[in-house]
C-alpha cells in the first residue's frame, strides 16, 4: 500500500471516529432532556436493535436514577445488566449492584428475582457451583418473603442442576413438585411456565431412558401447547423420542420443523442452547442409523461447535466425539483425528471436574441442609402428634448422636487433612517431606565398600542427577533394566549405588521424585489442576491412578484429589 493510500486510510479512520463520538455525545444530550419513564419505555421497544445505542440507552437512565437517588436505581442496574448478557463479568457485577440497592426492598420479588438471573447467567456459562450459591441465596429471600412463584422457579431450576449430574430421579420429585404447584396457579400464573416445566420433565425422562413415560407427558405437553410457541419445544422432544423408538426419518423431519418453528417464535421463548445441541445431536445419530455419515459428522461437528462456545456437557453427547475420530479414521486424516481427540480429551476432563464439583455442593449446600429441615420437622410433629410416639423420638435422638459423632470425625479428618495441606504448601521442597533425614552419605565423604569402583560410581550419581534434573522419572513403566541401559551401566550396580547413596530403594526414589515433581507442578501450573486424576498420575509417570494416588496418600498424608481442591479454594 502506498503512503498516499495509508494516509487516506487514516483520515477515513479518523472523521469516523470523531463523527462516532460526537454522534454519540448528541445522542446523550437529547436522551439526557427525556422523562425517565418514558427513556425506559424507548429502551425496551427499541432494545437488542443496535447494542451501541442499547449501551448509551442503558447509561443515561442508570445516570437519572442515580441523580434522583430514587429506588428505582435498581431498574438502572438491572437494565445495564441486560445490556451486557454477553459478558459474564459486566453483567454479574451490575446485578450485583442491583442486589444491593435491592437487600431491603418491600418489593415481594427483591432482591430474590436479581439471585435467579445471576444463578441463571453463571449456569448458562458452567459455573454451576456459583449458579447454585445464587439458587440458595435466592430461595433464602423467597421463603423469607413468602414469594411463592419464584420459590418454585429456584426449585425448578436446581431440578436442571441435578439433572446435569444424573440425579433424574431427584430433578423428577422437584419438577413434579413445581407442575403441581404452577397447575394450581393457571389462571394467575402464565400457562408457559406450566408448559416449559412439563417440557424438561419430558428431557428427565428421556435422559433416564424411561421413554415410555416420557412419551406419556410429551402427548400432553404437545395438546396443551397447541398454537402457541412454546410447542416446539415438544415437537423436538418428539423427534427426539422417535429416534428412540427407531423412527429415524419421522426424528429429523420433526426436528428440524422444530427448529423452524422456534426461530420463528418470539425471543423469550428461543430455544436454550442444550435444546440446541440435543436436536443436532439426534439428528446426527438418525443421519447416521440411516446411513448418511456425511449429514452425520456435519452436525456432530455442531454439537462440538456448540459445546466449545457454551461449555454445555453431559455424558450423553460423548459419542459424538468418538463417531467424528472414527470418521476421520477411515478418512486417513490424522490431523482431524488428532484435534477431536484434544476435544475429546479436554471434554471428558472437564465434565469430571464440574460434575462432581456440582455433586458434592448439591449434597453440602443444599440436600444436606433440607434434610435435616425435614428432620427438625418430623421431630416437631411426632411431638405434638401423640405420648407413644417417644420412640421415634429416641431413634431421632440416636441418629443425630451418631450423625455428630461422625460430623466431629470428620471435622477431625479435615482439620488433619488442611494442616498436612499446609505442611507441604510451606515447604520449601516437596521432597523434604519424603526423603530421610539422614544426610547423602556422599556429601559426608564417606567411603562406602559396596563392591564398585569410586570412577563408576561417580559416573553413575553424574547420571542420576541430570536424570533428575531432566525429570526422566516421568516415563511410565520405568525399571532398572530401562535406566540402567539409559546410563550405559548394569542394573545391579545402579540399584547399590541408589541404596546407598539415595538411601532407598529403586522403587521408592522413582515415586519419591514422581510425587515431588507432580506437587510442584500442580502449585504452579492452573491448567494442570484442571485435568482428571488419571491425567495428572500419567503425567508424573504412573501407569494408574490407584497406584498414584495411594502412593501420594501414603507420602503426603493426604490424597491427590484433595490437594487440587485446596489449592483450587484454599478457604473451603
Amino acid at each position: 500500500m502506498s503512503l498516499k493510500n495509508i494516509f487516506i486510510l487514516f483520515l477515513f479512520l479518523f472523521f469516523q471516529i470523531s463523527y462516532s463520538q460526537e454522534h454519540n455525545l448528541s445522542l446523550i444530550d437529547s436522551l439526557e432532556k427525556l422523562d425517565t419513564h418514558q427513556l425506559v419505555i424507548d429502551f425496551y421497544e427499541l432494545y437488542n436493535i443496535n447494542k451501541k445505542r442499547d449501551s448509551l440507552y442503558a447509561e443515561v437512565i442508570l445516570r437519572k436514577y442515580k441523580k434522583n437517588k430514587t429506588r428505582n436505581i435498581v431498574y438502572g442496574y438491572e437494565i445495564m445488566a441486560q445490556v451486557y448478557g454477553n459478558n459474564l463479568e459486566k453483567h454479574i457485577s451490575y446485578i450485583d449492584s442491583a442486589i444491593v440497592y435491592s437487600e431491603e426492598s418491600k418489593i415481594i420479588d427483591y432482591p430474590t428475582k436479581l439471585y435467579v438471573n445471576k444463578g441463571f447467567s453463571y449456569a448458562s456459562k458452567a459455573f454451576f457451583n456459583e449458579a447454585l450459591d445464587s439458587y440458595l441465596k435466592g430461595l433464602e429471600f423467597a421463603k423469607k418473603k413468602n414469594d411463592s412463584v419464584y420459590e418454585y422457579i429456584i426449585y425448578h431450576n436446581i431440578a436442571l442442576l441435578k439433572r446435569r449430574i444424573g440425579k433424574y430421579n431427584e430433578a423428577k420429585i422437584l419438577l413434579k413438585k413445581c407442575l403441581v404447584y404452577e397447575k394450581t396457579k393457571l389462571d394467575t400464573l402464565n400457562f408457559t411456565s406450566y408448559l416449559a416445566t412439563l417440557s424438561e420433565l419430558v428431557i428427565t425422562h428421556r435422559r433416564n431412558k424411561e421413554i415410555d413415560s416420557a412419551l406419556l407427558y410429551n402427548k400432553e405437553g404437545l395438546t396443551l401447547a397447541k398454537k402457541s410457541s412454546i410447542k416446539s419445544y415438544f415437537i423436538l422432544n418428539d423427534g427426539i423420542l422417535d429416534y428412540y423408538c427407531k423412527n429415524y426419518n419421522k426424528s429429523i423431519t420433526k426436528i428440524k420443523e422444530a427448529f423452524k418453528k422456534n426461530s420463528e417464535s418470539k425471543k423469550y421463548l428461543h430455544f436454550e442452547n442444550y435444546n440446541i445441541i440435543d436436536g443436532y445431536y439426534y439428528l446426527g445419530e438418525s443421519y447416521n442409523k440411516i446411513g448418511d455419515t456425511k449429514k452425520s459428522i456435519t452436525y456432530f461437528k455442531k454439537v462440538d461447535s456448540l459445546i466449545n462456545s457454551t461449555d454445555y456437557l453431559i455424558p450423553e453427547i460423548r459419542s459424538s466425539y468418538t463417531a467424528i475420530i472414527d470418521y476421520y479414521k477411515s478418512k486417513n486424516d490424522t490431523k482431524q483425528q488428532l484435534y477431536y481427540i484434544t476435544r475429546l480429551l479436554k471434554y471428558d476432563s472437564i465434565l469430571d471436574h464440574n460434575l462432581v464439583d456440582l455433586n458434592i455442593k448439591l449434597e453440602r449446600d443444599y440436600d444436606t441442609p433440607n434434610l435435616v429441615f425435614e428432620k427438625e420437622r418430623l421431630i416437631n410433629t411426632l411431638k405434638i402428634k401423640n405420648k407413644e410416639s417417644n420412640i421415634y423420638l429416641i431413634l431421632a435422638i440416636i441418629i443425630i448422636i451418631i450423625t455428630s459423632t461422625l460430623l466431629i470425625f470428620n471435622f477431625k479428618n479435615k482439620k488433619k487433612y488442611k494442616s498436612r495441606f499446609e505442611k507441604l504448601m510451606n515447604s520449601n521442597q516437596a521432597e523434604k517431606l519424603f526423603i530421610s533425614k539422614e544426610k547423602n552419605k556422599k556429601e559426608k565423604g564417606e567411603k562406602i565398600p559396596i563392591g564398585i569402583s569410586s570412577h563408576v560410581i561417580d559416573k553413575i550419581l553424574a547420571s542420576l542427577d541430570e536424570f533428575e534434573k531432566q525429570n526422566g522419572f516421568n516415563k511410565v513403566n520405568l525399571t532398572t533394566n530401562i535406566l540402567a541401559k539409559q546410563m550405559q551401566t548394569n542394573s545391579k550396580y545402579l540399584t547399590r549405588v541408589i541404596k546407598h547413596y539415595k538411601q532407598k530403594n529403586f522403587s521408592p526414589y522413582i515415586n519419591d521424585l514422581r510425587i515431588n515433581y507432580i506437587i510442584n507442578e500442580l502449585k504452579k501450573n492452573h491448567t494442570l489442576r484442571n485435568y482428571t486424576i488419571k491425567a495428572i498420575a500419567t503425567e508424573a509417570g504412573f501407569n494408574s491412578p490407584e497406584v498414584f494416588s495411594k502412593y501420594f496418600h501414603k507420602k503426603t498424608g493426604i490424597y491427590p484429589s484433595y490437594f487440587i481442591k485446596k489449592l483450587q479454594n484454599p478457604d473451603r
